[in-house]
């Protein structure tokens, strides 16, 4: 719901997230330049172009939602660095596909299947990583997990593998 004003009266419009048109009536920009500082949880600089992510747990709440569309909006209207692309990541979609993805906190804030500026699982790892990158991950952990499963459970969680 977004409550404004419009000629003195209080409206409540029900409405569906649109990023494209979002952004690019905050690109507009009409009002003064204002100062501002935003911190990324992982940025990367591709030769000339300069890539951020806010990183989520594939579960996010609306409010963490809400507090990253925001960040990047504002990311977006920097002038000083201007970035290339900014994400919102989600390093693990427990629903497999895209499409598949039903947790409806950010959908209140995003068309979590459509998106460009979302990127689930594998999207994201062979973003940063190249193309096969996610298969390699999954492939090491599992090595890993194999080896140090036991280990982990006595050293770390103080208890024995289920």
């Amino acid at each position: 719901m977004i409550t404004h004003m419009m000629e003195g009266v209080l409206q409540n419009v029900a409405r569906n997230p649109y990023w494209q048109q979002e952004l690019q009536f905050i690109l507009k920009g009409r009002g003064k330049m204002i100062p501002i500082q935003v911190t990324c949880d992982l940025w990367l600089r591709r030769g000339q172009d300069i890539v951020t992510f806010e990183l989520k747990a594939p579960l996010p709440n609306s409010d963490q939602t809400k507090v990253t569309k925001e960040k990047l909006f504002k990311l977006y209207g920097i002038d000083q660095t201007p970035i290339t692309s900014a994400f919102f990541a989600l390093p693990y979609n427990p629903y497999g596909t895209r499409e598949n993805y039903a947790w409806s906190m950010p959908k209140r804030w995003f068309d979590m299947s459509h998106d460009p500026v979302i990127l689930m699982g594998s999207e994201f790892w062979d973003y940063i990583g190249g193309t096969g990158c996610y298969d390699v991950l999954i492939t090491a952990v599992e090595e890993l997990g194999d080896r140090y499963k036991t280990r982990i459970y006595h050293d770390i969680l103080k208890r024995n593998p289920p």
